[in-house]
């Protein structure tokens, strides 16, 4: 494992964004006619409509607060309507000053609609986002700890390539992007991180891309960590492995989010000296808050809550 005692600042670097998450009270496949693709035109008249903080970033970095005191910076983009996340941003004792913020733009917006059977049509709308390229990484990277995930593609390679160049450890998320990264900056944003982390789909993805084990391309420090959802999460390296069940959830209300709040938890718990074992413990347990109310930045657990859960967890 690379060695972070001398890290007291946590960058978190990914989309920040509003959600407006929209369901539709029926199915989306009798409103589609197959003769008619060419030509389609449809208005679904939607019963609720939730409005959300989101992004990658926001969501990691608000989980975090959750567990640890440690500095912790989102460095990306958002628009002349950013006022509801700054606000936000101050509640938590989040730091932002590092961040664009672009008055000619409004800040990333992800728009979905839901149908009874769970299929789904998202737009996506990266404006402010597209900006993250002009973040000045400088005066924030000393002793930091970096957390890269999904963004506009410059952006995301912009950390990327910033990191890399300045031996500046960082937790790989790279899943969402492995529709566009092209193989070489996926093998080198691989090779140099501290941990890699996915969903056991998305490591599989990366396996095949790469043509080899992630095992076979990571540094020999590094720790690879599959996310597993109801079966919890899988940790390796060079010298140890586990696999750590998740909470038990009762009533699962929300699956969004959850992975950001296991990402959150697993990075804070390792500023607060925890092991390993432990921090996997803590993201598992963080994620199970997450998915236990709608939005992905809802949750209001308390630090000792989620020490209770962890310690329940084998």
């Amino acid at each position: 494992m690379i060695d972070l005692s001398d890290r007291s600042r946590i960058i978190v670097t990914g989309s920040i964004a509003y959600d407006d998450i929209m369901n539709f009270p029926g199915y989306f496949k009798d409103h589609f006619h197959p003769e008619k693709l060419h030509q389609i035109n449809i208005s679904f008249v939607v019963d609720r409509l939730d409005k959300h903080l989101g992004g990658t970033a926001t969501n990691i970095a608000f989980n975090i607060t959750r567990f640890t005191q440690t500095k912790t910076s989102i460095l990306g983009a958002m628009g002349k309507d950013h006022i509801h996340l700054t606000d936000f941003y101050d509640e938590f004792a989040i730091d932002y000053s590092g961040s664009i913020i672009a008055d000619d733009l409004y800040t990333s917006t992800g728009k979905v609609m839901t149908d009874k059977a769970d299929n789904q049509i998202w737009s996506y709308y990266y404006g402010a986002g597209a900006r993250g390229n002009e973040v000045k990484f400088e005066q924030y990277s000393d002793n930091a700890f970096v957390i890269l995930s999904a963004n506009h593609a410059d952006a995301f390679l912009h950390a990327q390539t910033y990191c890399i160049k300045h031996t500046i450890p960082y937790l790989y998320d790279p899943g969402m992007s492995l529709t566009w990264i092209d193989d070489e900056n996926l093998k080198n944003g691989v090779g140099h991180a501290a941990f890699v982390v996915g969903n056991d789909y998305e490591i599989a993805q990366m396996e095949r891309r790469l043509g080899k084990s992630l095992k076979a391309v990571v540094s020999k420090e590094a720790g690879i960590i599959t996310t597993l959802g109801a079966q919890g999460v899988e940790y390796s390296d060079n010298n140890e492995s586990y696999k750590i069940n998740a909470y038990p959830i009762e009533k699962l209300v929300d699956p969004t989010g959850a992975g950001d709040a296991w990402r959150g938890g697993f990075v804070a718990a390792l500023f607060e000296k925890k092991s390993i074992m432990e921090a996997l413990k803590v993201g598992n347990a963080l994620a199970s808050f997450a998915v236990e109310s709608v939005g992905t930045a809802n949750h209001r657990p308390e630090k000792e809550e989620i020490v209770k859960r962890a310690n329940s967890l084998n």
